[in-house]
């Protein structure tokens, strides 16, 4: 496990219930990444791609719109980029920028929480079509 990993899953640990929305802002950043972390290394899903829009994408709007300039930069480096390698460099990067934020804004962490980063689902663009199209198989007859 990474140094980055080892303080991701302390803070996360430290501030995420184990369901539903975390009570602080700090906690609901760290949840967000988690998940898109957790997505890539479990599923392989990736920010903006196939199954990965339903997975991830809520999560990283959530980060775009509560974290500065520099993550939602990051998130866009990775949006919708397919190649594994080219994305897993742009998480650990985005994963990195993250803990950055965090310890630059540790006020955060008391920082009361309103919203869950689930609330940045969108139904048109979040939504893998390939999953639920109709297969092309015909009832055989036994």
């Amino acid at each position: 496990m990474t140094a980055r990993e080892v303080k991701i899953n302390a803070i996360f640990k430290e501030l995420v219930p184990a369901s539903g929305k975390a009570a602080t802002v700090a906690g609901e950043i760290i949840r967000a990444i988690s998940r898109i972390g957790y997505r890539y290394y479990n599923d392989g899903d990736h920010l903006g791609v196939r199954y990965g829009r339903e997975t991830c994408n809520a999560a990283g709007r959530y980060l775009s719109a509560k974290c500065d300039d520099r993550i939602a930069k990051f998130i866009r480096a990775i949006w919708g980029e397919e190649d594994d390698s080219y994305y897993e460099t742009g998480l650990a990067e985005l994963e990195d920028a993250i803990l950055e934020y965090l310890e630059q804004h540790p006020n955060l962490k008391e920082t009361q929480n309103t919203e869950d980063m689930w609330d940045y689902w969108d139904s048109d663009e979040d939504v893998d079509e390939d999953d639920y199209e109709d297969d092309d198989y015909e009832d055989d007859e036994w």
